[in-house]
């Protein structure tokens, strides 16, 4: 059967393996440098410096929120993995008779 009509296949392998990139893109996120810092004086001028303060500030909260969304995504994906690794270890055992 082609690909295209079995649709897509999840394992609790490949949740686990989603749940650690997503980890990783979380981890990058945290790791990015807030720019803007002391470069006001180099702007020329206090509009724009004021501007990139105020871009800087609110791109530092926003990340903090992301980062913390994703982080939740990787801890669900994991638990996903793990409670469909333990159901489908639970239907095997039982359609394996007693």
């Amino acid at each position: 059967m082609p690909d295209a009509a079995r649709g897509f296949e999840v394992t609790p392998a490949s949740l686990g393996l989603l749940a650690a990139a997503v980890g990783r893109v979380r981890d990058e996120l945290e790791c990015t440098a807030d720019l803007g810092q002391d470069i006001g004086p180099a702007l020329g001028s206090d509009v724009v410096a004021g501007a990139l303060h105020h871009f800087v500030t609110g791109w530092h909260d926003g990340r903090a929120q992301i980062c913390a969304d994703v982080g939740q995504l990787s801890d669900l994906l994991t638990q996903a993995a793990q409670v469909y690794g333990e159901t489908d270890g639970d239907l095997a055992a039982a359609m394996s008779g007693p």
